[in-house]
């Protein structure tokens, strides 16, 4: 409820505070009061989705667009540059999925960085050097979850007017009315949503929810679904049908491989949270997939 870090961390040198949300610009504030970070392990994505691609008239309808947007992000800079390293950000998994995630596996990574490719991709989609592309608006805000959101955004928006030659406007804007906008309405299409979400254990509800089949044919389907392939939404309807534990972790990793390659969504990573914790704390393990302290039962304290 404290949104300064100064002032949180200052509570935790003080003895007001026992663990605050903290981050590696602080950390030798932390350590200098005699705490320390601890690391809640895939705590939240950083989670990249391309809006109204299922509508034609879009440069993002083109699966090599979006692809060429993916491979254009230079994920290992953000990771080392903005947030200091692996300690707090791996360039690992897809969306929501993390390795903790059921149907995770090691070839579940983000695009790697590769400008030439993604330059030759957007060519040939007719689109050389951003010709032709039209201002691309990258929606974004500022998270309580994910640190630095707003910068990996603009961090984004340089790669691809660099890259790829494309006419980039970072938006920030508040959280929850940008959500429901981009649920409800059709003024974001064509358009970025650079986001953070919490990984799952199991994401197959969100594979449901957004290439599935979520409402009733009669009904209005969701403004924010990445599609319109009837083919691809039985193929995710048969993945998460199966239930055997064994031949499920197939199907749903069957299934993220898939969208993953259709890049309607960019996997930039995932971020551990870091937790400033007070002298008092002698043991603490946070649980993987927490955004928030968890497994409190772990906490002893000197």
């Amino acid at each position: 409820m404290v949104p300064e870090e100064a002032t949180r961390v200052a509570a935790l040198r003080s003895g007001a505070a026992d663990v605050v949300p903290a981050s590696l610009a602080t950390k030798d504030q932390v350590e200098a009061g005699g705490g320390r970070l601890v690391f809640g392990p895939e705590g939240v994505t950083v989670w990249v989705r391309m809006l109204g691609c299922w509508e034609t008239e879009y440069p993002c309808h083109d699966q090599r667009v979006r692809q060429a947007l993916a491979y254009a992000i230079d994920k290992e800079l953000i990771r080392d540059q903005l947030y200091g390293g692996s300690d707090v950000m791996e360039v690992d998994g897809w969306a929501v999925v993390t390795p903790s995630t059921i149907g995770y596996s090691p070839e579940l990574v983000p695009f790697p960085y590769d400008p030439d490719k993604a330059r030759q991709l957007l060519a040939e989609a007719g689109y050389p050097n951003g010709g032709g592309f039209g201002k691309l608006i990258i929606n974004t805000y500022n998270s309580r979850t994910a640190p630095l959101l707003i910068e990996s955004a603009q961090i984004g928006a340089d790669m691809w007017r660099r890259e790829l030659g494309l006419d980039v406007e970072v938006r920030v804007q508040d959280d929850a009315a940008l959500k429901k906008a981009v649920s409800l309405t059709e003024d974001h299409f064509g358009q970025v949503l650079w986001r953070d979400q919490d990984a799952r254990v199991d994401a197959a509800a969100l594979l449901r929810s957004n290439y599935g089949t979520y409402y009733p044919p009669e009904e209005d389907q969701k403004k924010d679904r990445p599609h319109d392939d009837p083919e691809l939404r039985a193929f995710i309807q048969e993945a998460i049908a199966v239930f055997d534990p064994v031949e499920r972790e197939k199907a749903l990793n069957n299934a993220y491989l898939r969208v993953r390659d259709e890049a309607y969504w960019v996997a930039v990573g995932y971020l551990n949270i870091p937790w400033g914790v007070g002298p008092r704390v002698q043991t603490w393990e946070p649980y993987p997939l927490a955004a928030y302290p968890s497994a409190l039962h772990t906490v002893t304290l000197k």
